[in-house]
């Protein structure tokens, strides 16, 4: 399978940037191959980050649910057959594929539409007397709505934004001392234990990435057993002399 060779390409999303690496390996949309699109998708987002280039959180949302996907398809299937968890990704993928392939025509109709419907400006005549009366009561009630709408407008409770702002975005350094500490009082704990107390979907992002990243220094080690994936402290290798 080819593998594909990023040229400092920026994509505008994730989803662009599945489709790219599914076009360069010429691969089918509803086949991915998750385990090699996913070491391409880390390597660009590697690239990224050695150049000091921002990556955005969608980037990052996208790679833990393809890390998701490919533990889902590693893990033993139930008796009854349940759905392909790489399905939902591949209906994102074509429906976004769908619309980009429909951009250039909609370009040219914009195009087009310019061409056809401009006209030159003409003159407008109109009469500048204004011979209406209005009723001073009308023009009181008026003023009195308009000023209520501001302060409407002006006064909203701070309760308002709850929600909106001020949000904190949890970090993968400090989920990792989170799940050092828990196994350092229980050495043995179940996977989905981690996530029993997280607030946000920044939360469970970060402390995924955070096993994650554990798991590739051999501090803990991922075991599944009884249809329940644990975490382990890892054996610590003993160097030759000490």
């Amino acid at each position: 399978m080819e593998r594909p060779v990023f040229k400092l390409e920026i994509f505008d999303g994730p989803l662009e940037l599945l489709l790219h690496l599914i076009s360069k390996n010429k691969v089918d949309i509803f086949d991915i191959p998750i385990s090699v699109i996913l070491e391409q998708y880390m390597e660009y987002i590697g690239t990224l980050r050695d150049m000091n280039m921002e990556v955005s959180s969608e980037f990052i949302e996208m790679a833990a649910n393809l890390m998701y996907i490919k533990s889902k398809m590693l893990l033993p299937k139930p008796a009854e057959e349940e759905e392909d968890p790489r399905l939902q990704l591949a209906y994102s993928i074509a429906e976004y594929k769908r619309y980009k392939d429909k951009l250039p025509e909609l370009f040219e109709l914009e195009k087009n539409a310019g061409i056809k419907y401009t006209r030159l400006m003409q003159q407008i005549e109109f009469d500048k007397r204004h011979t209406r009366v209005y009723d001073v009561s009308k023009l009181s009630e008026a003023y009195k709505n308009a000023s209520r709408r501001y302060e409407y407008a002006t006064s909203s409770p701070i309760g308002s934004f709850k929600g909106i702002v001020g949000r904190q975005i949890a970090s993968v350094k400090s989920k990792i001392f989170t799940v050092l500490r828990t196994l350092v009082r229980a050495r043995h704990v179940r996977f989905k234990s981690l996530f029993e107390k997280a607030r946000s979907r920044s939360d469970i992002v970060a402390t995924f990435l955070a096993v994650l990243e554990l798991s590739k220094n051999e501090r803990i080690v991922i075991n599944d057993a009884e249809d329940e994936i644990y975490i382990d402290v890892a054996e610590r290798k003993k160097k030759n002399g000490a």
